[in-house]
């Protein structure tokens, strides 16, 4: 086995570990293997392998803007700390992947080892659901904030491989495994008992059904349309009234507050405050760096971090970080948009799940911040693996045999 093979199977392991709790020791000790033999394989075959992904540069600025701002912040340490943790070991993480992507057997690596571990952690979710609410918190598939992150980062996957195994003909017991996952997704996603994972599927399906329609434009009939129209409408009411009964069912437990009650729009204007006195630095690299200031401010000790994804890093990093952000997940859909495009089937699956990824993220992160830690691993872990078999794929495909 070479060292790129090697370099899947700790992709593989290394993002499956990234799904569970407790398990930060093995997934560094995945990550720091991974990148030894994805080192030593581009040593060997730098001529034949695509070394960086091509979103590097704004991920590079990205990261420049947040190691500059260690000058200033407000806890350095706690600073230098999260660096470590959220841009040296993500920038490995996305990497590694990339390059594990271009090995000849990563699909075969790869896809059966995180479906295995994907309904591992669903697995937990509903048992720990079926002990109690309070379970859920504690649970080895990291509690419903960390899940519902996985769970909006694998839908896409499902739903793409399913496509794109429907069109190569592949098995149909595979894409009967792609729907089987999708349908323990959305029970999973239940168990979280969390609101704006319903609108990150709706508006994932809506994305994926366009850009799987206008791949192959054709002449729709007006029934067509109509059944179009219906189900896009039924995604829509689906995914509302999936919320507002999460919604009923958290307030009569006291879990949550009714939405005009809801904290958040007491916190928002208070770090809207902090952002306006530090526009252009901000306070510091770092989750939760004005924990004090903010929770004292609004007298809510689930106030100490702001969120809101784009607030959070206006607090950090003030709006040249938010810019640089933007800029940064900009470049990663138009490289989804360029694959969702390709003449390849494959190409274009990678691209289609890449863009409904990201849209996910920010939608799961717009009420809350967590895109941090183990969440940001597994996010730009999966990127990179969409990256680099979005450019491999656009000239050959790895198909398994059928049995």
């Amino acid at each position: 086995m070479n060292a790129l093979s090697l370099a899947a199977w700790s992709a593989a392991f290394f993002l499956s570990s990234v799904m569970f709790a407790h398990t930060v020791a093995l997934r560094l000790l995945l990550l720091l293997l991974g990148a030894g033999f994805a080192a030593s394989a581009v040593a060997r075959d730098w001529r034949s392998l695509r070394i960086l992904p091509p979103i590097w540069a704004p991920f590079v600025l990205w990261a420049a803007w947040a190691a500059l701002s260690l000058l200033w912040s407000e806890e350095p340490a706690r600073s230098r700390k999260e660096f470590t943790n959220e841009i040296v070991y993500v920038a490995f993480a996305l990497w590694v992947c990339y390059i594990a992507a271009q090995a000849r057997d990563a699909v075969r690596i790869v896809l059966p080892v995180a479906a295995a571990a994907a309904t591992l952690a669903c697995g937990f979710a509903l048992y720990y659901w079926l002990a109690g609410f309070e379970a859920i918190y504690e649970g080895w598939h990291g509690g419903p904030g960390s899940h519902s992150s996985a769970l909006l980062t694998f839908m896409p996957c499902a739903i793409a491989l399913g496509w794109y195994a429907s069109r190569a003909h592949w098995p149909r017991t595979l894409w009967l495994t792609c729907l089987c996952l999708c349908a323990l997704f959305l029970v999973a996603a239940y168990t979280t008992q969390n609101r704006t994972i319903w609108l990150g599927f709706a508006l994932e399906a809506l994305v994926i059904g366009a850009l799987l329609r206008n791949r192959r434009p054709f002449s729709a009939s007006p029934w067509t349309k109509l059944i179009l129209t219906g189900v896009t409408v039924a995604i829509v009411a689906a995914a509302v009234a999936m919320t507002l009964r999460v919604q009923g069912e958290r307030q009569l437990t006291g879990g949550v507050l009714a939405f005009e009650k809801d904290p958040r729009l007491a916190i928002w204007p208070k770090v809207l405050e902090f952002v306006k006195q530090r526009p252009l630095t901000g306070y510091g690299f770092g989750h939760g760096l004005l924990r004090g200031s903010l929770t004292a401010e609004t007298n809510d000790p689930q106030a100490w971090h702001a969120h809101n994804l784009f607030l959070e890093f206006a607090l950090q990093l003030g709006l040249p970080g938010v810019v640089l952000l933007l800029l940064l997940l900009g470049a990663t859909l138009r490289e989804g948009w360029r694959f969702a495009f390709d003449r390849d089937d494959a190409a274009a699956a990678c691209g289609i799940a890449l863009i409904a990824i990201v849209i996910g993220m920010v939608v799961r992160n717009m009420t809350d911040t967590l895109w941090t830690r183990h969440n940001a691993l597994f996010y730009w872990g999966v990127v990179g693996l969409l990256l680099g078999w979005g450019e491999r794929y656009g000239a050959s495909v790895i198909r398994p045999s059928r049995s």
